[in-house]
């Protein structure tokens, strides 16, 4: 990888493609944000490289790659694409317990088919397990032809990147806000707390499920000093959720430049930067 070479984020809400691109010598400062729309469900298109409708989308890719030589490319995953589960660090630590849990939560699916990543934890006593069908993550890497493999990041990792980016402090919660599935991730003290997600048919549904989630996973209801939130329709997620959030916190849509922290030439767009943030933060390497 060409360390010189800008790289190009990525992320797809419905049908539209964010993208991202920075100055690799310049930190936080970017060369280019915009979108594509498309008048079908990109997630599902690379979910099943759809015969008709995916070209397009790496023909878009190909064209930034070309455009701007791009040396990496990273791309934002569907939480409701994976498996995130929290388990007992002894299971990690023994090679066949970890198959053993991975034939329980993939029954069915061949082993071929199955990418597990490993990530800590604050709690050392355990680990957090994210899994990846083999197929789906093809559409993925096939994005670009040129550059070779992409990287991909979930929910959570996004998360991550803030924390190591932004550098908030204490603790946060962020809402990750996708087509019928929200993700929430904890950070405690810049550390990766627990992450879960939540799928719903319609917005008013959601305080229901958060109830039922938090019934299990008590760190839902615990204390975060700010909850920020990017994606789609983020107002509507707040309207009906914020009252199960600590009530002390301080709630941020990202969706301006400023509050993201990054600068570029242009500082009002035609879209939402909520449902760029992924891709901006992404392309920062």
């Amino acid at each position: 990888m060409n360390e010189s070479a800008p790289n190009l984020g990525v992320s797809f809400f419905s049908d539209r493609l964010y993208y991202a691109i920075n100055n690799p010598l310049e930190d936080a400062v970017l060369t280019e944000i915009g979108s594509f729309n498309f008048n079908f469900n990109i997630a599902n298109a690379i979910r099943t490289q759809h015969p008709d409708q995916y070209p397009h989308i790496q023909d878009t890719v190909e064209r930034l790659v070309k455009e701007y030589s791009i040396g990496s490319v990273h791309a934002l995953t569907i939480p409701s694409d994976e498996c995130w589960t929290a388990l007992p660090k002894v299971v990690y630590d023994n090679a066949d317990e970890r198959e053993d849990h991975l034939s329980i939560l993939m029954k069915g699916v061949s082993r071929e088919e199955i990418e597990p990543t490993w990530h800590a934890v604050s709690k050392s006593q355990r680990k957090f397990l994210c899994i990846r069908r083999a197929s789906i993550m093809e559409g993925y890497s096939h994005l670009s032809k040129k550059v070779g493999t992409t990287d991909f990041s979930s929910d959570f990792e996004i998360a991550a990147q803030w924390s190591a980016f932004h550098k908030p402090g204490g603790s946060f919660m962020m809402i990750g806000c996708h087509k019928n599935v929200i993700s929430i991730t904890s950070f405690m003290l810049g550390q990766f707390r627990a992450a879960t997600y939540i799928k719903y048919d319609q917005p008013e549904d959601l305080p229901y499920h958060w109830l039922q989630q938090s019934a299990h996973s008590k760190w839902l209801k615990g204390l975060h000093e700010h909850t920020y939130l990017f994606g789609k329709n983020c107002h509507e997620i707040q309207r009906v959720l914020s009252h199960f959030w600590d009530k002390s916190s301080e709630v941020s849509t990202l969706n301006t430049l400023n509050q993201m922290g990054v600068m570029a030439e242009e500082t009002t767009y035609g879209f939402d930067l909520a449902e760029a943030f992924p891709a901006i933060l992404l392309s920062l390497g």
